[in-house]
This record gives structure tokens, C-alpha cells and sequence, in this order.
């Protein structure tokens, strides 16, 4: 029943409304007009009906914010719109939405990738690589940065992919999916309604590594390797008997190694945190006694830092296996790997003069040394993988733990799910089987006779 609206009639309402309670006044001045009273709140509404005959509501402020004159007065102003044909609550939401629009032109894609560093990039291991491949000083999306991100459109995305691949196909290829993924976050915020780079196509065709050392070629590198010196000669030739990633062996802190006694190579243990593995998995990795043999080599080595003199000015232990600093993990791996590279090439000149010059052949005859094939530091994984099977005889399950992977080949989603079994005994005869198979057969000596490495500068 609608009443004279009063100050003193609202404030005593208020007062008495109990919990889970409204109590509803209605205006008999204004029609339609009422304030609906709770616990938390009061607010002003107006209830009347469209010009189809639809009643509906639209809330018009709060008391005491919007006193009962004011109320009144938007009420008119309410059914006038509605006189007229026009729905004020379409009205108040193309506002929000017009609002929105231009909230979202005036944001930049460097602001919104910034809200994506900090909602998704943050928690990622590669994170901060994957930032440099969007916007750094080779990303896809450099040229865009003062734009809005909904004015991107698939042919800038197209266009700067094609003009990434013409420098670095397999990197494009990469900095799309990148792309795909950071629009594809920008559509679930509504940030933007569809993705630019959904239909673009990857620039280049990329073909599984099969590359596979050779025992001879394995022998090639490991001689190479003793060439170069600290911190690159002991890095390679551990990569070699060591199956991991590399970037989990240049970054070995001496605390995660348990070398035990020289009574008992054979009993040693690396231990990766769960941070520090691809798969964010914490794993043991037992060492031959050739890896502990190298390790223990590079931490001994003259040229390996024994301290770093920190920002305050106090020395500290270097707490790196291979470091130039003494304070971060080696780095520069192109330029150690083109030594590396140049270390073979050289060698085989040098057997390829001997063997021209024992044959009798002028130098100006001399076929060319054959160049070895093309190959990255990953390919020794691969290496590895092949002989493990083909040579010794190991269970693939076992050879895809040695390497930390997934399995996805050896078993099925149910098992993997399942078996979470670390394998370490298994993985234990796997990796010193392998470890004197490269003694053996590509550095032909004994098992256990382990030859340091030649001195040299550091890179």
C-alpha cells in the first residue's frame, strides 16, 4: 500500500527490519516508485511498465544518498524515456558497453601483455622467454605495441610472421604458437571477441630430429670436447655420457650432487628439484663413474672460479659446477658449440693431411676432409636413446626416464597416470652401461680409465 514517503518514515523501517527481512515502501506521490529496505542497504526503484505491457524494474540509487525529492524526480524522468520508446535499462547497458569500447581503445597491447605476464607468464618456468618472443627485440608482436588490442587484426599477424620467417622459420613457428596462446587468454578476459592469430598458418614445416651419433662420431666429440678446456670441455663430454638437458647440466649447483667416497663411484647421486626439470618433476639421477669422474674433474679445475664477490662487497662461495663467473651458470653455448665445431673440423684436416702425406699425395691433390653432418647438443640425447636400445638392450620405459620424458611412446595415459616409479636401479645400469660402451667403443680404452682433460683457456 503506497504512503506519504517520509524521512522519519524510511529511517524507522530501517530500524526494524529484521535478518533475511525486506521491507518494501511505496510512494504514493510517484507511481511506481518504492524503496525496498534491508539489512545491508536501501535502495530506490522504479517498477512501471513498457510500452509492450512487460512490467520491469529499474534501480535508481541508494538512500541517503538519493534523497526522496531526487528519487521522485528520476522516477519522472524514467517514465518519460519509457513514454518516448525507449528502454532505460538497454539505455544504461549500451552506456556500459560504450564505456567499455573505449576503455579498450585507450589500453595498448604492451598494457594488456603486461596483465598477462602477471596472470599467466609469472607461473611459467619459461615465462620470461616467452614475454621476449611476443614483444622483446626480435618478438612478433614489436610493431604493435601502441596499438589497441582489438584493432589487431589476422592479416598483422600474418604479415609479421611471414616477415619473422624469412630470418628464422623454426623461430616464427614458435612465436606463433606464443601468439595463438596470448590472444587466446585475451578472448577469455574479453579483453578482444576473436583471435587474430587462430587461422594463421606456421611458415615452416618442421621434421622430428632423427639425427644419431655415430660411436666413432661420439669419440670425435669427446676428443674435440678435451680441446676446449673449462667450463666448455667437461660441460660436452658430460652432456655426452649424461643424458639430460642441457640446460639442467650447465646450471648443476654443487649442492644438488651427493659424490660420496672415491671407494664408491658408482653409489653417486644428483639430485634436480622439481624447479629445475622441463616437467617440473624432482628426480635422482645416479652417476656413472665416468660422469663423477668429469664433474669432479671440473670442480677441481684451476680455471673454475672458486668464489664471486657479491653487491655487497663479502666473497661467497661459487656454487656452480661450470661457471666463468662464480656467481651464475656458464652461458655463451653458440659460441662454445662453433669451437666445438671447429675442434672436429680441424682434426679431421689434420688425419686427412696425415693421410695424404702418407700416401704420397702433393697438398694441392688432397681430397677434402669429410665434414661431420649437422648436429645440435640435443642430437646426444637422441644418441643416446638409439644405442640404449639398439646396443644394450634397454627397456625404452627405462631409456625415456634417463632422458626425464614423459613416456608418451613406451606406455599409455593410464599408465603413466599410475607408474610414477623413479626406475633408479634401472636407470642405474642404464647409464653406466652406457658410460662404458662410450669408453669401450668410442674412446677405445678400458671401462674406468678416464683420461682428464687437457688444459686450456676458458671461453
Amino acid at each position: 500500500m503506497a504512503a506519504a514517503l517520509t524521512k522519519t518514515a524510511i529511517d524507522a523501517a530501517i530500524a526494524k527490519v529484521g535478518q533475511g527481512q525486506r521491507i518494501v515502501l511505496r510512494d504514493d506521490r510517484e507511481a511506481n516508485l518504492q524503496i525496498r529496505i534491508g539489512q545491508q542497504s536501501a535502495t530506490w526503484v522504479c517498477d512501471p511498465r513498457l510500452k509492450n505491457g512487460q512490467r520491469t524494474r529499474f534501480t535508481l540509487g541508494r538512500w541517503p544518498g538519493l534523497g526522496i525529492a531526487d528519487a521522485r524526480k528520476a522516477a519522472q524522468d524514467m517514465r518519460r524515456k519509457i513514454d518516448e520508446g525507449i528502454n532505460p535499462n538497454e539505455e544504461k547497458r549500451a552506456a556500459v558497453r560504450a564505456a567499455e569500447i573505449a576503455r579498450r581503445t585507450r589500453t595498448t597491447l604492451r598494457d594488456v601483455l603486461d596483465q598477462y605476464e602477471t596472470a599467466k607468464l609469472s607461473q611459467l618456468r619459461q615465462g620470461a622467454a616467452t614475454r621476449r618472443a611476443l614483444d622483446g627485440k626480435k618478438g612478433l608482436l614489436r610493431d604493435m605495441l601502441t596499438r589497441a588490442p582489438g584493432s589487431i587484426i589476422r592479416a598483422d599477424i600474418a604479415d609479421a610472421v611471414r616477415r619473422h620467417a624469412k630470418t628464422s622459420p623454426i623461430s616464427a613457428n614458435r612465436s606463433l604458437a606464443y601468439a595463438r596462446a596470448f590472444f587466446n587468454w585475451c578472448v577469455g578476459e574479453e579483453i578482444i571477441e576473436a583471435n587474430p592469430a587462430e587461422k594463421v598458418k606456421k611458415p615452416a614445416k618442421e621434421n622430428q630430429r632423427d639425427r644419431t651419433h655415430t660411436l666413432g662420431e661420439l669419440g670425435e666429440i669427446w676428443t674435440a670436447a678435451g680441446t676446449l678446456g673449462y667450463p666448455f670441455g667437461p660441460l660436452y663430454r658430460l652432456l655426452m655420457v649424461l643424458p639430460m638437458r642441457r640446460e639442467e647440466i650447465a646450471a648443476m649447483p654443487v649442492a644438488e650432487l651427493d659424490l660420496g667416497s672415491d671407494g664408491a663411484p658408482a653409489e653417486d647421486i644428483w639430485t634436480l628439484p622439481a624447479g629445475r626439470t622441463k616437467r617440473a618433476n624432482a628426480l635422482r639421477v645416479p652417476l656413472s663413474p665416468l660422469a663423477r669422474s668429469i664433474i669432479k674433474e671440473a670442480l677441481a679445475d684451476p680455471a673454475r672460479p672458486k668464489e664471486a664477490v657479491g653487491d655487497d662487497g663479502r666473497s661467497r662461495p661459487n656454487p656452480f659446477v661450470f661457471s666463468t663467473t662464480g656467481a651464475s651458470p656458464v652461458s655463451g653455448f653458440t659460441k662454445g658449440k662453433r669451437r666445438l665445431d671447429k675442434a672436429i673440423a680441424d682434426a679431421r684436416a689434420k688425419v686427412a693431411a696425415e693421410e695424404a702425406s702418407r700416401t704420397g699425395i702433393q697438398d694441392g691433390n688432397a681430397p677434402e676432409p669429410d665434414v661431420m653432418p649437422g648436429w645440435t647438443i640435443h642430437d646426444l640425447r637422441t644418441s643416446f636413446a638409439t644405442n640404449a636400445s639398439d646396443r644394450l638392450g634397454v627397456d625404452a620405459t627405462v631409456a625415456d626416464r634417463c632422458l626425464n620424458h614423459v613416456g608418451s611412446a613406451t606406455t599409455s595415459k593410464i599408465m603413466r597416470t599410475y607408474n610414477q616409479s623413479e626406475l633408479f636401479e634401472p636407470r642405474k645400469a642404464a647409464l653406466c652401461a652406457w658410460a662404458s660402451l662410450i669408453e669401450s667403443e668410442a674412446l677405445g680404452r678400458p671401462a674406468g680409465n678416464v683420461v682428464p682433460l687437457r688444459s686450456a683457456e676458458a671461453a
